[in-house]
């Protein structure tokens, strides 16, 4: 690493207060109310969350430990048990005693380096970064050591400048935030646009249909079939075919990533056999969200077939896409939940589909409704697509600026500054003429 003039390097061992982890507290001695303890799920958006799901070891239990593993406000903390790691925040103001487990390190300030400072070097130095990227793509737990940690090289800027260059970061990156705030709304409002262009077609009473629209059962629209069942005989057999699932369907439509096969004998395959225009639905979840995510099969895969999971809805008086936006405008305002059934699994059931009541167009104005939808739609991807492109733009940008930063290159240089040597110096020879503390039998005894 090239160091701007006045800079030093040091080991974040070194030039921290304490680089330490927490404990792992024992079951027997978790106890409520006692001395709280953070875990990774309390570090948030760079945030400490006291108040999310705290835990507690009871006072009066490990002290010596506890006293190592207690944070205090500025003290900046680090998860290095995954996945996720990297997950860093600044612990604020606050009046109760908290500690931290063995997931967790803290890197506290000291005269060298400021909380800011080591908060900004862990998210965007490279020599963590690297580290933090060694261990991505690992099965299972990974984790970063606390010799790791301990190991950081920080980069040492004179301490004035170090002020004038957390002050300029903590400004752009202010900026940053704001704009990512406002492109998080973009998915929301996505949505709210999709929403709408359904709503103004499928929201109608009985009362005041458009005029030639009539409400038709969907069994009236179209013939409704449940998919066949699986069982362990067929999953070999002389008639091995494709077939589509309800985890095959999705909000945007088909994820046809993995296809499952089982025997279809060929009195079963013309039955479940899909053919184009064929809209399906997810007929059954335990999660009422999930409920009638509708699809319309375009022949994705030649002589494929569907399981009892979806329900299929071969449509004769209506545009199979438009079809699936009616169908989706169901599913997304509540309307099959009202009527589904069952406990555990909510179900619409083949019967339960085919007396559901729809409003339906008159056919020459399918098309230019059709139409219509596609394009709030693609105007709603647009809007999504162009949002991650600029956080994409934001993200890169944030880790420029931080380069700039570690470089010296965000801020001018003041000659006048004093070097960040002579105060590493001074520090070290403060350390290495202190008395040493006592240990072992001697401790002891004088105690």
């Amino acid at each position: 690493m090239t160091l701007p003039k006045g800079w030093a390097i040091a080991e974040a061992g070194e030039v921290c207060a304490i680089v330490q982890s927490g404990g792992t507290p024992k079951k027997g001695f978790l106890d409520h109310p006692g001395i709280p303890f953070l875990k990774v799920y309390n570090l948030v958006n760079q945030q400490v969350a006291f108040s999310y799901r705290p835990q507690w070891i009871s006072p009066g239990i490990h002290q010596g430990e506890l006293s190592k593993s207690r944070v205090y406000p500025g003290d900046v903390l680090m998860n290095i048990v995954g996945p996720p790691l990297g997950k860093i925040a600044i612990v604020p103001n606050y009046s109760d005693e908290w500690n931290v487990n063995q997931a967790i390190t803290i890197f506290r300030p000291s005269e060298v380096l400021g909380s800011r400072w080591i908060y900004w070097y862990l998210r965007g130095g490279r020599s963590v970064q690297s580290v933090i990227n060694a261990t991505r793509g690992i099965a299972g737990q990974v984790n970063i050591s606390l010799s790791q940690c301990r190991a950081f090289p920080f980069p040492v800027p004179p301490a004035a400048e170090q002020h004038r260059i957390v002050a300029k970061l903590d400004a752009l990156t202010a900026r940053l935030a704001r704009a990512r705030a406002e492109l998080d709304r973009v998915p929301v409002l996505a949505e709210s646009l999709r929403a709408t262009a359904l709503r103004e077609v499928f929201h109608w009473d009985a009362d005041e249909l458009p005029r030639c629209w009539t409400r038709q059962r969907i069994d009236e629209v179209g013939s409704v079939q449940l998919g066949r069942q699986r069982s362990p005989k067929d999953h070999h057999g002389a008639h091995m075919r494709p077939y589509v699932r309800s985890a095959n369907v999705t909000w945007d439509g088909w994820d046809l990533s993995d296809v499952k096969e089982m025997n279809f004998s060929p009195t079963e395959f013309p039955v479940f056999v899909l053919e184009k225009g064929d809209v399906l639905l997810n007929e059954g979840s335990g999660s009422a969200k999930e409920v009638g995510k509708p699809a319309v099969w375009h022949g994705e895969i030649e002589g494929a077939c569907f399981q009892n999971t979806l329900l299929r809805v071969r449509p004769t008086k209506y545009l199979p896409d438009l079809l699936r936006y009616a169908l989706l405008y169901m599913a997304k305002s509540g309307q099959f939940i009202a009527n589904t059934k069952g406990v555990n699994i909510i179900h619409i059931g083949k019967a339960g589909l085919a007396k559901t009541v729809i409003p339906v167009p008159p056919v020459e104005q399918q098309q230019p409704l059709l139409t219509a939808i596609d394009n709030a739609f693609a105007r709603a991807d647009r809007l999504e697509a162009e949002a991650a492109r600029a956080r994409a733009l934001i993200d890169r940008l944030e880790a420029a600026i931080l380069a700039k930063a570690f470089r010296g290159e965000l801020v001018p240089q003041d000659p006048n500054d004093e070097p960040a040597s002579v105060l590493l110096d001074r520090i070290r020879a403060e350390r290495a003429t202190a008395p040493k503390p006592k240990r072992g039998r001697a401790a002891k005894a004088s105690a």
